[in-house]
């Protein structure tokens, strides 16, 4: 009898390792290191420094610290510009020369479109006021820090479709320089429905001279993202919303050339490649 509940004690708590529990599982599971102009630099340190996030130094750029489950080892992430230009960040603590990280250089193709709606283009001065609201409102919630102890940023694609238009290009619209892409075109059918990549928060919702219908989702720890160009919003702001949620539906609202999702990602307000973050 003895050996008998003794079997049944190892099955069962072998058993209950199995199941899910609410216990968040710190093991950091972020993107590789992409260490290029719009890329992240993930970096591992053996955690034996003090008052790390107060005294590290990334070179001079932004940075978030993920720890492992043990407390005994920490990721480094790092969101690169795409407009930096140094070949090589210093690690440091304290001033002191930890480790040094290569920046790779990446090439970003042209691109050229023509928009024959002239408005689109080259707005009104009645729309100067709108369009610099709507900027500023992009910029707060691309600054959004929401403290919640990120310990994965793995993410799903929004929906299935053709990539027509990818992070960086360098944008030529009616044959004049534009800023860079810093999001991911994916061209679908109108009405196709675009899918939440990950859990998050509505923290933007509107309705945008160059974005049209536009969401963005604040994932925690400086990680958001933005789905522009919407036919129909299916969210409300504040609404929370589980990975795989419907967002919305693809549409050709603002300025476009047609059907299709402007999916953007930042890491502490800086656009990054959104698809480093995809699981494969």
């Amino acid at each position: 009898m003895k050996n008998n509940s003794f079997l049944f004690l190892v099955f069962l708590i072998s058993s209950c390792a199995n199941f899910p529990t609410n216990e968040v599982s710190k093991n950091c599971l972020f993107p590789v290191n992409n260490n290029y102009p719009g890329g992240l630099i993930n970096h591992t340190l053996e955690n034996s420094y003090q008052d790390l996030e107060n005294k590290l130094r990334v070179g001079d750029l932004k940075f978030f610290v993920c720890r492992s489950d043990d407390d005994s080892s920490l990721n480094i992430l790092a969101p690169i510009p795409l407009s930096y230009k140094e070949n090589l960040i210093k690690l440091t603590f304290q001033d002191q020369l930890i480790s040094s990280i290569d920046i790779e250089d990446k090439f970003y193709r042209e691109s050229r479109i023509e928009i024959q709606n002239r408005d689109l283009v080259s707005p009104p001065s009645s729309m100067q006021d709108r369009i610099r609201e709507e900027y500023q409102q992009g910029v707060i919630a691309k600054n959004t820090y929401t403290q919640v102890g990120l310990t994965q940023a793995t993410m799903s694609l929004p929906l299935i479709g053709i990539t027509s238009s990818e992070f960086g290009v360098r944008r030529f619209i009616n044959g004049q320089p534009r800023n860079r892409h810093i999001g991911l075109d994916i061209a679908a059918d109108e009405g196709t429905p675009v899918n939440a990549p990950m859990q998050g928060k509505v923290i933007l919702s509107g309705n945008f001279f160059y974005k049209g219908n536009v969401v963005y989702i604040d994932h925690g720890d400086g990680l958001v993202s933005s789905y522009s160009h919407l036919s129909k919003k299916a969210v409300s702001l504040n609404q929370k919303v589980s990975k795989g949620e419907v967002l919305g539906y693809v549409g050709s609202t603002g300025r476009v050339t047609g059907p299709h999702l402007h999916w953007e990602v930042f890491l502490l307000g800086i656009p990054i490649n959104p698809e480093i973050f995809i699981s494969k």
